[in-house]
């Protein structure tokens, strides 16, 4: 996989951003294996041949969209900056609303990572690394927030990596395959980053998030165990 080359001047570094900007355009309508360089320069509005300036090929333009893409995800400081330490729902809810919001804007691009990683073994490494990083924070913090658990860390992957699952899959078919079912319910981002935190939340601590913390998922309080 070759390296982006670098720029040493402003207008070389727009010229970079235009290219990149364009190539996440066209990955979100037209997907990875349909887009040729030519088609990134058309839709940047430059000459085909300026493109070498910046990268040495396509897998290189396309290798560093996709890991600013996941640096978004991994910035944890940043998406909770606004959020207090101990608020978890709320922690929760804003990690959420950056991935319901990707998904509702760039579902193509959505769909191109799971292309481009079944394609290059190197990127469906890095991209593995980094949805692991992400859940391993929960991992770690587990025994911290529920001391009395007997569950062993192996038992708390299950637990992180299962419950981050189901709201994946959800997204997945809500925005990529566009289930007719889900389409048909016209979810707004807000409440499906507010519902799944909620879901992860519960599942997380075995417990509702409190009532007053909630306003499109409120409902999920009046669900509570039955004893059979």
């Amino acid at each position: 996989m070759g390296a982006a080359l670098k720029t040493k001047t402003r207008k070389g570094d727009q010229a970079r951003e235009s290219l990149k900007s364009a190539a996440v355009r066209l990955l979100n309508r037209s997907g990875y294996h349909q887009i040729r360089i030519k088609d990134v320069t058309a839709e940047a509005g430059v000459a085909t041949g300026l493109f070498y300036h910046y990268f040495k090929n396509l897998d290189a333009l396309v290798r560093e969209v996709m890991d600013e893409h996941m640096a978004r995800f991994e910035a944890t400081n940043e998406i909770e900056k606004d959020v207090t330490r101990g608020a978890w729902l709320e922690r929760m809810k804003s990690h959420y609303r950056l991935v319901v919001k990707t998904y509702a804007e760039q579902p193509g691009l959505m769909r191109c990572i799971k292309q481009y990683a079944a394609d290059d073994p190197e990127f469906r490494a890095r991209w593995h690394a980094s949805y692991n990083k992400r859940m391993q924070l929960l991992v770690e913090a587990f025994p911290r927030v529920m001391p009395d658990s007997d569950l062993e860390m192996r038992e708390i992957q299950i637990l992180v990596l299962g419950l981050g699952g189901i709201g994946q899959n959800f997204l997945d078919e809500y925005y990529i395959e566009r289930n007719p079912e889900l389409v048909a319910q016209n979810y707004s981002q807000e409440e499906l980053s507010e519902w799944l935190a909620a879901l992860f939340y519960r599942g997380f601590f075995a417990a509702n998030p409190s009532e007053s913390s909630l306003d499109l998922a409120r409902s999920l309080s009046t669900v509570k165990r039955k004893v059979l």
